[in-house]
């Protein structure tokens, strides 16, 4: 390993249901359906301000790949 670093995002609400409420990033494996994980978020955002900023926590590791034989 190289270096490690924890950087944050700063995003709005807005911009973060936007991100979740695309099919592709909210599918997972479970038993909620599309539909339920989206009433989810719209009653979890219905309780902030859609210019609230958010910030999510990242781990950056940067490495070296193995050498191969």
């Amino acid at each position: 390993m190289i270096a490690t670093e924890v950087t944050g995002q700063h995003t709005t609400v807005a911009e973060r249901a936007a991100w979740l409420s695309i099919p592709v990033l909210a599918h997972s494996e479970g038993a909620l359906s599309y539909e339920q994980k989206m009433a989810i978020l719209t009653e979890a955002t219905a309780q902030t301000k859609p210019d609230d900023i958010t910030i999510t926590s990242w781990l950056v590791i940067v490495a070296e790949p193995l050498e191969t034989a």
